[in-house]
């Protein structure tokens, strides 16, 4: 198949999870097919990123979009019914550039990335389209719009709920416009308001088995600081969220007092950067993640807000390491409620398991165990992708 692939972010480096899922099914996808990417960009191709990306592509066409247009838009978004992000990477001018970049290249199918590209592809009825819905982005802005109380903050709490309720709308009503859809985890395809929702096909994330591997066994050793981690891109607001809960609310009712808190990932917000103390480190960006997973005693991810599978949940559970999650963490991997982790809904069941957890290593260990086999059965990249290039070639035969 001929693909085109459009996408809202250049998929590398892979500091987001938006760019990890596509940057894996560009991987799996090219073996057996000819791919075009088209990004959007407000900055040109790095040397960095064209090494990465060529060896999985045709070719790559990167379409700039104008800070100056973008900020006109969104002056006049509120006459727009369409949600605020779907404005802010919708342009007139790029969008003529993409459909002439479509008709010249006569793909067999187009592969669309998050509803925020949907106004470039949703009127071509000429090709088939897949949508990847990837999250309901609608509940996760809802559930975001609850965290901000304070007075300052409520107009910020306003735009969310408008936003969430838009999005809400519009998941609903681009859904018809494409051949089929995917989604990541089951949890998220119920929160799509469309009738036909159950049409929406599960194409999970993945995890790369043989980068996120356990450590060989090690001597038993009694180590003077447990290290709890949490990883992810600390610019985002649930992970933000998560931080502040993990070291203002759940580290102090731990009773090991040597414990320390590692987070680890791009771009940490000046919040997170003030987090840090003598027993908590932010890192920033890490050049070898797995490092961070395999020095580590224990992943929490006390996530409260924000919809989709989560790529750091898979990589702690493929490198044997125990975690302590939200259900908002866990739910989406579709896993039995026990065995694989321990699941908790406030800071005092989070501080109790985890001093659990620390106190009775064989039990932590043999939960980990059996999650490393869960993922290693249920979350491959190369299986899922596999399900993404049936279901492409699937609709490029209903045509």
């Amino acid at each position: 198949m001929n693909i085109f692939v459009l996408t809202s972010r250049i998929p590398f480096p892979l500091e987001k999870g938006d760019k990890l899922r596509l940057h894996h099914q560009l991987k799996h996808l090219s073996a057996a097919h000819e791919i075009t990417l088209c990004c959007l960009s407000e900055n040109k191709l790095t040397k960095e990123q064209r090494e990465a990306l060529q060896p999985l592509v045709k070719e790559i066409q990167v379409v700039h979009l104008s800070w100056a247009r973008r900020f006109w838009r969104m002056a006049w978004s509120w006459m727009s019914k369409l949600p605020f992000q779907v404005v802010w990477f919708t342009e007139a001018k790029a969008k003529r550039h993409i459909q002439r970049l479509i008709r010249a290249e006569q793909p067999d199918v187009i592969y669309c990335q998050l509803i925020r590209c949907a106004e470039y592809v949703k009127d071509l009825h000429e090709w088939p389209k897949v949508l990847d819905y990837m999250d309901a982005l609608s509940a996760g802005m809802h559930r975001r719009s609850h965290t901000k109380s304070s007075l300052h903050q409520r107009a910020i709490q306003w735009l969310l709920r408008t936003e969430g309720t838009r999005l809400a709308r519009y998941e609903a009503r681009v859904f018809d416009y494409f051949d089929a859809c995917s989604i990541i985890s089951q949890n998220d395809r119920l929160l799509i308001q469309h009738r036909d929702r159950d049409r929406i096909h599960l194409i999970p994330n993945g995890v790369d088995l043989e980068a996120f591997a356990p450590l060989p066994s090690a001597p038993a050793t009694e180590k003077d600081a447990p290290v709890i981690l949490f990883t992810g891109n600390m610019s985002y607001p649930p992970n933000v969220d998560a931080a502040h809960h993990l070291v203002e609310d759940i580290l102090p009712l731990m009773s090991h007092p040597t414990v320390r808190v590692v987070l680890a990932g791009a771009e940490p917000k000046p919040s997170v950067k003030a987090l840090a103390n003598d027993r908590v480190t932010v890192t920033g960006w890490v050049d070898n993640i797995v490092e961070a997973y395999q020095s580590a005693t224990l992943f929490v991810a006390p996530l409260r807000i924000g919809t989709g599978l989560q790529n750091k949940v898979l990589e702690a559970m493929a490198t044997e390491l125990p975690c302590v999650l939200s259900p908002h963490a866990f739910a989406p991997l579709n896993l039995p409620s026990t065995g694989h982790a321990v699941v908790c809904d406030s800071a005092q069941a989070f501080a109790t398991a985890i001093d659990d957890l620390l106190n009775n290593p064989k039990q932590a260990a043999d939960m980990a165990q059996r999650a490393r086999m869960s993922i290693e059965s249920q979350f491959t990249w190369q299986a899922h992708s596999e399900a993404l290039a049936q279901l492409l070639d699937d609709v490029r035969c209903m045509k």
